[in-house]
């Protein structure tokens, strides 16, 4: 169940400001347009023409707001060549009529998702939650739209973006986070659509970037597919010698943060589920799993300011609690900085105790490797 604190999530998203930037390099101009929270990126190539990605949220105001948006960057929206949308999600294709209508700009999209397209059905019934922020955001995100078919249909081929005004291609790949996923590839530039997203933090009721970096989306039809997506994205920008990479969501990242991320991955799984181990020993008042991988130097420093010692942790929290643990979980694990001998992780804690309500705390804890293990030697509990 949310945390009052945090919910509901959506509606706060969708008050978040409106604003432009730009990134240059040679072969384009990219700006980055952010209304509510779905982005849309615009490019500008060498003429007048003007590429966009994605069309943003069905939401009243939004069309008003890119608009807006757009033309405050100095152009003209009818100089959009052709509007790209890289999946059949609400958040994505929502404004694709619209624009079809009335601007008359082609609509560039999958044939993997046509189906999503032309019934403006998201079908988030077809995905599985990848964090908690899916069950979380889920029944805010089944956004329904306008129908509409795509102008390009995009298959198993690359379709090239030259006689839209740009150096880029539209690139297809077999698609995790929806059947029809499409990239962008413009010069130095790689959009990604939902393949992932860039990091956030709660703050405010809603959620804000937090630094860039990346994360897993919240969910995809094809968990596994989406996985090694990663991979092909991070190639893909090796081999084409891509800088930036545009997620829909709190983007842009670079091309090390993706190479961070997928080489972080096997140790973020080992941490969460030794975690997840030890709160599951915890409930049962065991504490076999906490001598073992708890650091004989670790530190537990409590929401309150006291900090406990390996042995007094255990005893007051695990073996003789004052309250007994009805439930304890963790979720949202997610490795902020690491390197050979130390990573640092943080995640959600939720704790019931007999007779109590539930807590929610954030989590920053610290493992080290000792004797080619790796044990946690600080934990910090701090109020949402």
């Amino acid at each position: 169940m949310l945390n009052s604190k945090f919910s509901p999530l959506l509606p706060s998203l969708l008050l978040a400001s409106s604003f432009a930037i730009a990134d240059g390099n040679t072969d384009a101009q990219v700006y980055h347009i952010q209304n509510y929270f779905s982005e849309a990126y615009l490019v500008k190539g060498n003429s007048e023409k003007l590429i966009l990605v994605e069309t943003g949220v069905p939401v009243a105001g939004y069309q008003d707001s890119l608009v807006k948006s757009i033309k405050t960057l100095g152009f003209k929206p009818e100089n959009i060549a052709l509007a790209i949308v890289t999946h059949g999600h609400g958040d994505h294709a929502g404004n694709a009529r619209f624009l079809q209508q009335t601007f008359h700009i082609p609509i560039a999209g999958s044939k993997g998702d046509l189906e999503k397209f032309t019934s403006g059905k998201t079908e988030l019934a077809k995905s599985e939650d990848v964090s908690i922020w899916g069950s979380r955001l889920r029944q805010y995100s089944d956004l329904s739209y306008p129908p509409f078919t795509p102008d390009v249909l995009v298959d198993n081929s690359n379709i090239d973006l030259a006689k839209y005004g740009v150096n880029g291609k539209i690139i297809p790949i077999k698609g995790g986070h929806t059947p029809g996923e499409l990239l962008v590839l413009i010069g130095e530039n790689l959009f990604v659509g939902d393949a992932f997203v860039g990091t956030f933090k709660a703050q405010g009721g809603g959620l804000a970037p937090d630094g860039h970096h990346v994360r897993e989306h919240f969910y995809h039809e094809n968990r596994k597919l989406a996985d090694q997506n990663l991979k092909l994205i991070e190639k893909l920008a090796l081999d084409n010698k891509v800088t930036t990479l545009y997620p829909t969501h709190n983007g842009p990242v670079t091309t090390a943060e993706l190479t961070k991320y997928i080489q972080e991955e096997p140790l973020l799984k080992l941490l969460s589920k030794r975690e997840t181990d030890m709160l599951s020993d915890a409930i049962k008042g065991k504490s076999d799993l906490q001598k073992k991988y708890l650091a004989e130097n670790f530190i537990l420093q409590a929401v309150d300011g006291k900090q406990y010692a390996k042995t007094e942790f255990i005893g007051t929290h695990i073996t003789h609690p004052e309250h007994k643990i009805e439930s304890l979980t963790a979720e949202d694990f997610r490795i902020v900085s690491s390197n050979e001998n130390m990573a640092e992780m943080t995640y959600i804690e939720t704790m019931k105790y007999e007779g109590k309500d539930p807590k929610t705390v954030f989590v920053k804890e610290t493992y080290s490797k000792v004797k080619a293990d790796w044990k946690s030697t600080f934990k910090q509990a701090f109020n949402p």
